[in-house]
């Protein structure tokens, strides 16, 4: 093949391409606050509007408590008889009564009201519960998917700038006339081709750490985002134990728990309760005392229908229970699979995917320099390399995910 005068040169920045370590591989970030999945996790349980809500209803269930024992309020009567009867008063004068009337609750009502505030105290505590890890695991995904993405990123740019030094080189080439111009348009339709798929990667990060900073309010930038160490998933635990913590599993045993007590609670109110009246009156001028019993006769009304329903949610709570403890076995079992066998593959990906295709792409790139290859192979080997490359980050990226969601699957907090 002819030389033309400016062959070394190309030849040098060939060598130089496929000689350089940290082509087609994420760039080092330029020095930032490093802003760690920890730091999100312990920023959304404080700044996140999902938690202080949470903390609200607690907080509320809490107050609650104390007045639900509280009985019914008396009531006052004042009442004025005989007026406008058209006779006169020194015959048929006022008469006025005043009058309190206390409803005397029996049958366990005020226990039993006390019995529902705690139980829908214990619910409220296991939902915030059950936010929280929801929270956490939707903040630990969205955080993920943006260094997934920044990394994925990082990756293309580096090979979009690759192609894009061997586009000007292979140009100088067929200007000098020692390569046909169908080969520069074969690596100028890869560079096309890269350029695209790094403009909608670009997007991607950008719109995942609008959406994460934007849940945080913090203000963060994707050089500051960092991969963690996929934390160490749950072994061989006792599954029992492991389900009785998570928070689905224990808010719906406080589900349980708030339906019994409201069937007691109207148990309770199917007991009649009396009411006692006393007061004063005047009557033909006379002041005289009042004192009245009245209770209910419990004949037609047994508050059945409302005991009945309650019955009902009694049995659909333990029923939902029992479906939710199977759910929750069942995603145990897969996500601590899914942990382990990630966590393998992941730990050596690199050597077995991205260094022999790293390898490949090198070959190519130095026999493409040297005028021995062609642009097919050499395009080749670039866009399997640059594969392999993502595939690690997707795979390196999953595995931390796959080992939060065990650990929370698990009862247990996403990082150790």
């Amino acid at each position: 093949m002819a030389l033309g005068p400016r062959t070394p040169c190309v030849l040098a920045i060939l060598l130089a391409l496929a000689a350089s370590p940290t082509a087609a591989q994420p760039s080092p970030p330029p020095a930032s606050p490093t802003f760690t999945l920890a730091d999100a996790l312990a920023r959304a349980r404080t700044e996140a509007p999902e938690s202080a809500a949470a903390r609200a209803r607690v907080e509320a269930a809490g107050q609650a408590v104390g007045q639900a024992a509280r009985g019914p309020n008396p009531v006052f009567e004042f009442r004025l008889e005989n007026w406008a009867s058209g006779v006169s008063r020194s015959v048929l004068p006022y008469d006025a009564f005043a009058e309190v009337t206390q409803v005397v609750e029996i049958g366990g009502k005020r226990g039993a009201r006390r019995g529902v505030a705690e139980a829908a105290l214990g619910s409220s505590q296991a939902a915030e519960a059950l936010t929280a890890q929801m929270l956490a695991l939707d903040i630990s995904r969205a955080y993920l998917d943006a260094v997934r993405l920044r990394d994925r990123q990082r990756t293309l740019s580096a090979q979009a700038t690759d192609l894009g030094e061997m586009v000007r080189v292979l140009d100088r080439r067929v200007s000098l006339g020692t390569t046909a111009e169908s080969e520069l348009l074969k690596l100028r339709t890869e560079e096309a081709r890269a350029a695209t798929e790094l403009i909608r990667t670009e997007l991607a990060a950008n719109r995942a750490l609008s959406a994460l900073a934007a849940r945080l309010n913090v203000d963060v930038t994707l050089d500051a985002l960092a991969l963690p160490p996929p934390p160490p998933a749950p072994g061989a635990i006792d599954d029992d134990a492991a389900l009785r913590r998570r928070p689905d599993v224990v808010s719906a045993e406080r589900a349980v728990s708030a339906a019994r007590q409201a069937l007691r609670l109207e148990d309770a109110r199917a007991v009649p309760d009396p009411a006692v009246n006393a007061g004063l009156k005047r009557t033909v001028g006379y002041n005289t005392g009042l004192f009245t019993v009245t209770m209910p006769v419990p004949l037609f009304n047994h508050n059945r229908a409302a005991r009945i329903v309650a019955q009902g949610q009694v049995t659909a709570a333990e029923l939902e229970l029992a479906a939710t403890e199977r759910r929750a076995r069942g995603d145990l079992v897969a996500a601590r699979a899914a942990a382990q066998r990630l966590g393998e593959r992941a730990r050596d990906i690199r050597s077995r995917l991205v260094d022999p295709a790293r390898g490949a792409r090198d070959a190519a790139r130095a026999a493409f320099a040297t005028g021995a290859g062609d642009v097919l192979r050499l395009v080749d080997a670039e866009r399997v390399f640059a594969d392999a490359a993502l595939i690690a980050i997707d795979l390196e990226t999953d595995a931390v995910v796959a080992a939060i969601e065990a650990r929370l699957a698990a009862g247990e907090d996403p990082l150790p």
